[in-house]
């Protein structure tokens, strides 16, 4: 296994480009800083691109061993792809979709050496220190690109509304309640004490609300980028709320006091520019996914949260009579949320 973490290097050069990038909301100068890393990277890439294929191809041909493509965050296909290229002066497009034939693991150092190819020393330790610079380059090159394209998308709709076409309507009655019944069944299948139950419900309503908690801020971003910067209208269908619930998020995000407050149409792209909306390429097809995933993760959470309301009163009850200190430590709740469901229904315990 690799002894460098590639996802964490992407993951880590992704953000420090997305947080210098997002603190920039005029998107004329965004789209210049998110040229300018571009570029950098690019520039990066391009000085360690040979001597990385070179110290790769060396690794794989003179210091063989499974899984050696892990060492350098890339497919197995990749690192064959890279090695082969050097063996063979290069391979053209035909020979890249069909190639050579990968040398046995006895012939492999011979091939190298006919090729020409050096063996420096420690090949792998410096194959993976190289391919981790050029893999943080490279990410930070894609989070660049990205910005530019939506930098681009801002600026188009800044002299006007971008056209997105008819937003996709979800049937969300029905997946509603699909997702609740599923996560009714789901529950009820279990074969077990109504204590292993109840930890159990409780586990799926803490899944749930980490899921809700992670969509509603996408979907509220993908509707409110639609409601100001493109010409679709009732947005709301496509998010599955209705208009006043729709017309508070963009009061909110807009920082007026009231659904009264928010600007006339054909000023909204500048206020919403002003206070820092940020526009969301393809929003038009994001957002009824982003929606329906939601609403069904609503659904499951709510269910979840109805079978673990019925399963705190029978623990409460008779036989079993539990005290909320208990129940709470089985659903990892503070005890007043406990005494709360008890309370309702007459039977609290101190």
């Amino acid at each position: 296994m690799s002894s460098i973490d590639y996802t964490a290097i992407r993951t880590k050069a992704r953000a420090e480009v997305d947080d210098e990038l997002g603190k920039i909301i005029d998107p004329r100068e965004r789209r210049a800083l998110a040229e300018e890393i571009r570029d950098q990277a690019h520039m990066e890439l391009s000085m360690l691109r040979d001597e990385r294929q070179q110290l790769v191809a060396a690794a794989a041909l003179y210091e063989p061993a499974p899984d050696l493509h892990e060492k350098f965050g890339i497919s197995r296909t990749h690192l064959r792809r890279l090695t082969m290229g050097l063996l063979h002066n290069d391979l053209d497009r035909e020979q890249q979709i069909n190639p050579p034939p990968w040398p046995p693991l006895s012939e492999r150092a011979e091939a190298a050496r006919n090729a020409g190819l050096p063996h420096p020393k420690d090949a792998v330790d410096q194959a993976t220190a190289i391919s981790a610079r050029y893999e943080e380059a490279a990410a930070r090159r894609r989070a660049a690109k990205e910005h530019l394209g939506e930098a681009g998308e801002e600026l188009r709709a800044a002299i006007g509304r971008v056209d997105v076409g008819q937003l996709e309507r979800p049937d969300f009655a029905t997946i509603r309640e699909q997702a609740r019944t599923a996560m009714l069944d789901e529950l009820a299948a279990v074969d077990g004490s109504p204590e292993e139950r109840l930890r159990l419900a409780a586990e799926a309503v803490d899944h749930w609300e980490e899921q809700l908690n992670r969509l509603l801020p996408e979907r509220d971003a993908a509707m409110c980028s639609l409601a100001f910067y493109a010409t679709a209208k009732g947005v709301y269908y496509s998010a599955g709320i209705n208009r006043n619930a729709c017309n508070r998020i963009l009061a909110r995000v807009l920082g007026v006091p009231d659904i009264a407050d928010i600007p006339k149409r054909d000023m909204q792209p500048a206020a919403a520019r002003a206070a820092g909306v940020r526009f969301v390429k393809k929003a038009g097809t994001k957002l009824p996914k982003i929606a329906l995933e939601y609403e069904a993760a609503k659904a499951r959470h709510d269910a979840a949260l109805q079978v673990r309301r019925e399963l705190i009163l029978v623990m409460g009850a008779e036989p079993y009579g539990w005290e909320a200190p208990q129940i709470a430590e089985v659903i990892d709740r503070d005890p007043k949320v406990v005494r709360r469901v008890l309370d309702a229904n007459g039977n609290a315990k101190k």
